[in-house]
């Protein structure tokens, strides 16, 4: 039908209410693809909005904005927001679930699935580690320059292999594995 049709091939579907009142500080896509999560300001919010359906799923007010957020799951089920008064929010399909406090204030988390880790990347020179399944921080990783911050971290998707950006303008790598950087 698509291909014969003229003007069905030309219009443009739009997803309703996507935007913010006043503006966004992350957005990101879910694993599956489906869903868009974005976190904005003023006042502090999550929107969650269905691809397919090109709809708003729902919306969350918070206590603080959002600096950063990761799904911890395919879909929007499972979710970590990191929060600028130094705690991370877990939210639930029903809800926000639970909120932990970090030991400083944090610039970026991500997701390891392989070792059920929330990584978080964090004023200073320790990257905090969150294990999911006991519900207790790890000893944390740090690596040598005192006077250089974490602004950025990955995990990567294929390899045990975390890279963590740093306000040196240095690329700092960690294998799972093993707690000592390898640069």
């Amino acid at each position: 039908l698509s291909k014969r049709d003229d003007q069905f091939r030309r219009r443009i579907e739009l997803i309703q209410d996507f935007q913010m009142p006043s503006s966004s500080s992350k957005l990101t896509q879910s694993a599956d693809g489906r869903y868009i999560i974005v976190g904005g300001t003023y006042p502090p919010r999550i929107r969650c909005y269905d691809v397919h359906e090109l709809t708003m799923k729902f919306e969350r007010y918070l206590n603080a904005s959002v600096l950063d957020l990761v799904t911890l799951g395919d879909d929007y089920g499972k979710m970590a927001l990191l929060l600028d008064d130094r705690t991370i929010d877990f939210h639930a399909p029903y809800g926000g679930h639970d909120s932990v406090r970090i030991p400083s204030f944090g610039r970026a988390i991500d997701y390891d699935p392989t070792t059920c880790e929330l990584l978080l990347a964090a004023k200073g020179n320790k990257v905090y580690r969150l294990n999911l399944e006991e519900g207790r921080f790890s000893e944390p990783w740090s690596y040598k320059e005192s006077g250089v911050s974490s602004t950025a971290i990955v995990v990567g998707p294929t390899r045990p292999l975390v890279a963590l950006g740093c306000d040196d303008g240095l690329v700092r790598f960690w294998d799972n594995r093993s707690p000592d950087d390898m640069l």
